[in-house]
């Protein structure tokens, strides 16, 4: 459809001809993130706020005139949902990006949405306190995080971004404020992909730091023995801060294009099929100590081929640097995609040997990084050959593994949200509730059309 001359008029009266970007002016990496294979789609028009207001003065113009906005932020969203996938209004927050303030006593972080995930991390740490939510990329921003209501290794313990969230600046599709605090209905903003409402400031709960931690390297003969020793291990009744399942696949591509093989690959000449990491914390080193006591007594019941441990900050510092590295190995590659779900935990293995079947009917070779306990699976796949051989038979894999996970009674949003990748494989339960919240917060469908559950 596109603006008009007399809304964008308005637009850049109010917004500052500065802060209004059209046409070729336009950098072209709004018109993407980082979902694999998903065509660029401009905006008619970017504005990037620089307060509330400015956000409240769109908003409200937009509704007048009925143009669709899309909130953005770094754009480091791998499922199209900060994209305009229709015409209008493209809102980038990026430039409200400040750390308004921490509350040591109250254990609480007050942040404007453009504030960098690595940064809010930093700051909490330089107050002797944690911000827990750990998702794997570090330069998204932290109202983005709230918007996917993002997670990370580190749910099974702490659980996800909306869990931190103490209260939030909203602003309305009409343009009008409120407080989380003061309207608790509004909850439903977070983790709602901007669908629902402009998140402008987040009030958010940090804890404190473990008095001592450690990460232990579990490694498997087989895959499925794996993923059968984590759920043995919390049956037990340990309660790791994090369990990650690393296939070997994945670690020796990602070694081989770091260079840095930190991971094991093999034990006594005997082939390692998947790694369990495992982080302990406790109040100090002999309750950290008598965790790994615990858990050397069940190795042979577990039947890992052997314990590593990660005692000292730059063990800790390697190890999680290695892990951090899984994402941008794959996306180094010629060719890549990734599909990531959310599932129960007892459906993982089941999932994981059909990605496996599947991939192979296609000449695809999957990897995997799994939260085992949490249930969140990130199925990476890569390829030498140019995208544009690639994407066909890899654009079905991954629509396969999203169907799978839904008859799994999975969530096929995972950790990265719904976007305009993953609408097709929601449970029409979860579209009518969407649709019902829809009504009510934005009767008049201004806000990211065509995604989450829409």
């Amino acid at each position: 459809m596109g603006i008009d001359s007399e809304f964008l008029n308005i637009l850049t009266d109010k917004a500052g001809e500065n802060r209004v970007y059209t046409g070729g002016d336009i950098n072209p990496s709004y018109g993407k993130d980082e979902a694999a294979f998903a065509e660029p789609s401009m905006p008619d028009a970017v504005v990037e706020a620089n307060s509330a207001g400015m956000v409240s003065d769109v908003l409200k113009l937009c509704r007048s005139y009925r143009v669709p906005v899309t909130v953005r932020g770094a754009g480091t969203g791998k499922a199209g949902g900060c994209v305009a996938a229709e015409w209008g209004v493209l809102l980038s927050l990026r430039d409200m990006n400040a750390i308004l303030g921490v509350d040591e006593a109250a254990r609480t972080m007050r942040v404007q949405p453009g504030a960098l995930l690595q940064d809010v991390k930093a700051e909490a740490e330089r107050h002797g306190l944690r911000y827990p939510p750990d998702p794997g990329e570090k330069t998204a921003t932290i109202g983005g995080n709230a918007s996917t209501n993002a997670s990370g290794p580190c749910a099974l313990k702490y659980g996800a971004t909306r869990d931190y969230v103490l209260d939030a600046e909203i602003v309305l599709a009409g343009g009008n404020t409120v407080r989380l605090s003061e309207r608790p209905e509004y909850a439903e903003v977070i983790g709602s992909e901007g669908t629902l409402g402009v998140i402008t400031e987040l009030t958010l709960r940090l804890t404190d730091k473990p008095g001592c931690e450690a990460i232990l390297l579990l490694p498997f003969a087989g895959a499925e023995e794996c993923v059968s020793a984590a759920a043995a291990i919390l049956a037990a009744g340990f309660e790791p801060a994090a369990l990650e399942f690393l296939d070997t696949a994945l670690v020796e591509y990602s070694g081989s294009v770091t260079g840095s093989a930190v991971f094991p690959v093999s034990l006594d000449g005997e082939r390692v099929a998947a790694t369990l990491m495992l982080t302990l914390e406790g109040a100090d080193e002999d309750a950290v100590m008598e965790q790994m006591e615990a858990l050397a007594e069940r190795a042979e019941e577990l039947g890992c081929l052997d314990i590593l441990v990660g005692d000292t900050p730059n063990m800790m510092r390697d190890f999680r640097a290695a892990y951090d590295a899984f994402h941008t190995s794959v996306e180094s590659a010629a060719s890549s995609c990734e599909a990531n779900v959310s599932l129960p935990p007892e459906e993982v293995w089941t999932y994981m040997e059909f990605a496996r079947a599947e991939g192979a009917k296609r000449g695809i070779e999957p990897m995997f990084c799994t939260h085992l306990g949490s249930g969140g699976v990130h199925t990476f796949a890569v390829s030498d050959k140019p995208l544009a051989e690639f994407a066909p038979a890899a654009g079905e894999y991954m629509s396969a593994l999203y169907e799978k996970c839904a008859s799994l009674g999975g969530d096929p949003a995972g950790e990265y949200g719904v976007g305009r990748v993953k609408g097709a494989y929601l449970s029409a339960e979860r579209r009518a509730a969407h649709a019902a919240l829809k009504a009510e917060f934005d009767p008049e469908g201004i806000l990211n059309p065509g995604k989450a559950a829409e």
